[in-house]
């Protein structure tokens, strides 16, 4: 068989180390009455430790050289199913059965990861967890938080729909081909309280403007945003910069109504 060749457009970096798919495996864990969906199952070789024990897996790969490798390898499992598509493309909703919630698994493209992340933010209420392989800096900066100095816009965002946890950090020797930084795999679990549609609009309004102000202090632009009655509401410290407010701290100005938002 003629071996693949990556393609650098798709941001193909293959896990290759047994060790280390054996502790993802582990902290998935896999259920019998499970649904997953891997986003970029490249060689297969995540895929293959699934398959036998949830009762649907599905893949979605956008390389098309792959996929006729893919199918073939494992052409006799039945409730396996792969789709070539855009991940950005695809509603999850096709994918629920039963109101069973989807579970996501990937050694995600390191071009990708935030489109990716905008993606799932959207159907989020389909999804039971996410299990992701990510460029480790980007990693950290989804995991932040005031304390860390990765702390920022996507922290906040990430935080605010999750519990993020980073299970692992992998070195880049275990790729194929070897990428020019680390890797981490991360837990994504959606938080189970629902989000209000006014209140997400307003954080991504608030996280814009004050962090297009990063090293400035936040009192001048809550001014702007804000009555002087609700401010006086919320004990916040106006002298702080950004990076300094906690995720409850951002949750209490996005319930409040901005002027003119």
């Amino acid at each position: 068989m003629n071996k693949h060749i990556k393609k650098k457009r798709f941001g193909q970096n293959f896990l290759t180390d047994k060790h280390v798919l054996s502790n993802i495996f582990g902290f998935i864990d896999p259920k019998a009455d499970d649904i997953f969906l891997e986003i970029g199952p490249g060689s297969g070789s995540m895929t293959e430790m699934f398959l036998g024990i949830p009762e649907k897996y599905d893949a979605i790969e956008i390389d098309k050289d792959l996929i006729k490798s893919l199918e073939k390898k494992f052409k006799n499992e039945k409730n396996f199913s792969i789709i070539n598509k855009n991940i950005l493309d695809l509603d999850l909703n096709n994918f629920v059965e039963n109101n069973k919630k989807i579970r996501l698994i990937g050694n995600l493209p390191y071009n990708m990861s935030s489109p990716i992340l905008d993606w799932w933010f959207k159907q989020i209420y389909l999804i039971k967890d996410m299990h992701f392989m990510f460029q480790k800096e980007f990693a950290y900066r989804c995991a932040g938080n005031e304390t860390t100095e990765s702390y920022g816009k996507l922290s906040v965002i990430c935080n605010y729909f999750c519990k993020v946890d980073i299970l692992s950090d992998i070195n880049r020797s275990y790729f194929d081909p070897v990428p020019k930084v680390d890797s981490s795999f991360v837990r994504f679990k959606p938080k189970e309280d629902i989000k209000n549609s006014n209140e997400i609009k307003n954080l991504h309004f608030l996280l814009n403007k004050l962090f297009n102000k990063k090293r400035k202090k936040i009192n001048k632009t809550l001014i702007e945003l804000f009555s002087e009655e609700d401010l006086s509401k919320i004990k916040i410290d106006f002298n702080l910069r950004p990076d300094q407010l906690s995720l409850e701290d951002y949750i209490s100005l996005a319930k409040i109504n901005i002027k003119n938002g």
